[in-house]
């Protein structure tokens, strides 16, 4: 059960209720009574909110947790996504001294690759080897930092993919925007400790998809997802938490050898070499989100533990524009 849609927050938080409206406010983040950050157009400012008390950001926890079956004096920690797509994490005493409220928006509108080109995110040769690899239906790896695009650009590629080829998803929490008729959304949060991200790649082999998108790879379902990617699922997609593109081979490789820790390293290595072809790294920087690097996947040598990678592009300056 979600709570609901952005809207119903605005009577809860006294003083905020512009930047609530405000569509071009993508994060707002309450540390605690009257103190309130807001990211616009990739800008931080703190934003004053003198009504804001305890009793105040007490109340707006509460009304959040109720709708998901969540008692917040039980469970202080609160990760909710509401009816209109935007994700709000709670943080209640006693694991904080203070209640601390963030809020994530995501905007309704889906960016398709082509705008993404226009407003300097994509360079166009990365849509062209995009474009390129999923029509051979290689793999793609989408990396970066919280808040760099991620989610963005893995949403354009999806455009990319066949209309009459099946699609199954597999997020932590709904955020990708699809509209297709043959797709299949399958969602960890709120699921019982028995059902996890890695149940879910299995059974979604069951359900015979012929592509695969997972909203992000944590830990060990990225074995299950390799295997997946390496066995008749190509033109698959995927994200990744990492500072740069090579790096992201390296923690891609670390979540699959939680759950197959009795593998050779590069024995592991190898099959992201098999499985994953482009790895595109987003970044957030200056207010800019935008594709930093691309590179394609060419092979690993286990003697110097060196991934073999060719650069398809690297951004020489911030001369981009902002996304939406």
């Amino acid at each position: 059960m979600n709570a609901s849609g952005i809207e119903m927050l605005k009577p809860l938080l006294p003083g905020l209720e512009r930047v609530l409206e405000d569509q071009q406010v993508s994060e707002i983040m309450i540390n605690g009574p009257h103190n309130v950050w807001i990211e616009k157009n990739g800008k931080l400012d703190s934003l004053s909110a003198p009504d804001l008390d305890s009793k105040a950001l007490g109340r707006a926890a509460i009304h959040i947790a109720r709708p998901l079956g969540l008692d917040p004096a039980l469970s202080p920690l609160v990760d909710a996504r509401l009816d209109d797509g935007s994700r709000v994490a709670i943080c209640m005493p006693p694991a904080s001294p203070i209640v601390a409220i963030t809020l994530r928006r995501f905007g309704g509108r889906s960016f398709s690759t082509d705008d993404l080109v226009r407003q300097g995110v994509l360079a166009k040769e990365i849509l062209n080897a995009a474009a390129d690899t999923l029509r051979a239906r290689r793999n793609i790896l989408v990396s970066g930092g919280t808040g760099s695009g991620k989610t963005t650009l893995l949403n354009a590629l999806i455009g990319l993919l066949p209309e009459t080829e099946r699609i199954i998803t597999i997020e932590d929490v709904l955020e990708l925007h699809i509209e297709r008729s043959n797709c299949l959304r399958f969602e960890a949060r709120g699921l019982k400790d028995t059902v996890t991200i890695r149940n879910l790649v299995r059974h979604a082999l069951r359900h015979r998809p012929d592509h695969i998108v997972m909203g992000e790879v944590r830990g060990g379902e990225a074995a299950d997802l390799l295997q997946a990617l390496n066995t008749g699922h190509g033109g698959s997609l995927t994200t990744i938490h990492a500072n740069c593109a090579q790096t992201a081979l390296a923690r891609l490789a670390s979540c699959a050898a939680q759950a197959s820790g009795r593998l050779p390293w590069s024995v592991t290595c190898r099959s992201i070499v098999d499985g994953v072809r482009m790895v595109v790294q987003m970044t957030r920087r200056r207010g800019l989100r935008f594709a930093e690097e691309a590179l394609f996947v060419e092979g690993y040598d286990a003697t110097t533990d060196c991934w073999d990678v060719k650069t398809i592009w690297r951004v020489q300056s911030l001369a981009v524009s902002t996304a939406g």
